[in-house]
């Protein structure tokens, strides 16, 4: 079994600009999204797939786009770069802005 990559990573890059930039880009490498989570305005943690070959064109163009990865992985023990590897990446964002707030609705009877 592969193990899974954790990436890290950190920008001042608006947060839906540079979540959209990573979903765009990990879907023209050939990869897809498995999961998004995203904590309030401050990081989103994405798991994604990607040919195992991809690794390493997915951390240029991130660093290029200003999505600057903390440690570059080694990604060269996958025997078949055509294979599936996932990842998490974990995109902290740098802004000076206030947490984002969200109403939640009340429910009756509680």
């Amino acid at each position: 079994m592969k193990r899974l990559l954790m990436l890290s990573a950190i920008t001042r890059r608006e947060r839906k600009d540079a979540t959209t930039f990573v979903f765009d880009t990990v879907n023209a490498l050939g990869g897809w999204i498995d999961d998004v989570q995203m904590y309030s305005n401050i990081m989103n943690n994405i798991r994604i797939t990607l040919p195992a070959g991809a690794y390493p064109k997915l951390f240029d163009l991130l660093n290029e786009a200003g999505i600057h990865i903390d440690r570059r992985p080694e990604t060269s023990d996958t025997p078949d770069p055509a294979s599936e590897q996932m990842a998490t990446l974990q995109i902290t964002f740098v802004h000076d802005e206030p947490d984002l707030r969200r109403e939640v609705p009340a429910v009756p009877g509680y």
